[in-house]
């Protein structure tokens, strides 16, 4: 079985082999296990621990204790009902978060435009580029950046490979003239701008490369972008899967990206500066 299967429903690559392995036992002990499994000793007891959790895992009271794997097909309708209603109560808590974020921000009055887009479940061929250059030539001025701890080094599959598509775009847009100002966890994103950086041989524009971008670290649960200060971008987390995104919702209200750029300055003076 496919462990990226796994991994949309929540489990990480640890989880996803020592499961596939109990399912394949009657019952195991821990040490077996981790052999059985190439989970590392010091993490199988951490990872049968959240397999119980998830309901996916029994514990047999022998000595020493013996695992086994609950019936898939019971133990994923009860998963797929918990996660369920943990959802549609997630979506109630955003739902009420956005109402009090709405009055808050623009004195009960909500924003006049406001458009979301779903990304599709893979990009083809040239589809990332071409959305990100559509969006990107429409700036004018500037843009300012908050990218998510969740997308340091290895935790988003389809960031990690996005980078180097919205490297290039962050540097067309200096290019242009537009002001870019970026707060990142130390994702990958950090070593690709520094290589297109490193291979400018343009000395002029080197010499000006600083006043138009700016790059500090922050590792933040924030997750937001402004652009010319009239727009906002907010993305759409996937509730089954948090390292993914659904897609984003623009926000055309220059009173919303005034508050978002006030967050946005706030969070800017914590950073370390990188670029």
């Amino acid at each position: 079985m496919d462990e990226k299967l796994l991994a949309k429903i929540g489990l990480n690559r640890y989880e996803s082999s020592v499961y596939l392995t109990l399912l394949k036992q009657d019952s195991i002990e821990a040490s077996k296990l981790s052999h059985a499994s190439k989970v590392p000793i010091g993490k199988i007891y951490e990872v049968l621990k959240a397999l119980k959790n998830y309901e996916l895992v029994e514990i047999q009271p022998s000595r020493p204790q013996r695992y086994r794997a609950v019936d898939p097909k019971s133990a994923f309708k009860l998963m797929y009902k918990r996660k369920e209603e943990e959802t549609l109560n997630e979506l109630k808590i955003l739902k009420e978060t956005f109402d009090e974020i709405e009055r808050e921000l623009c004195n009960d009055s909500s924003p006049q435009n406001v458009e979301t887009i779903f990304w599709p479940d893979r990009f083809r061929n040239n589809e990332l580029n071409e959305m990100v250059t559509s969006s990107f030539e429409k700036i004018e001025q500037e843009m300012c950046v908050v990218i998510h701890i969740k997308y340091k080094p290895g935790r988003s599959e389809l960031y990690d490979a996005s980078v180097s598509t919205f490297s290039k775009a962050y540097m067309s847009l200096v290019q242009r003239g537009i002001k870019v100002k970026i707060l990142d966890p130390g994702s990958q994103l950090l070593p690709s701008l520094k290589e297109l950086i490193d291979s400018i041989e343009d000395l002029s524009f080197k010499r000006d490369f600083k006043d138009l971008m700016e790059v500090r670290i922050l590792e933040t649960e924030y997750n937001f972008t402004i652009i010319d200060s009239k727009i906002t971008l907010i993305d759409i987390e996937d509730q089954f899967n948090m390292s993914r995104n659904l897609g984003m919702t623009r926000i055309y209200n220059e009173s919303y990206a005034k508050r978002f750029k006030t967050k946005f300055d706030e969070l800017w003076t914590n950073g370390e500066l990188f670029l």
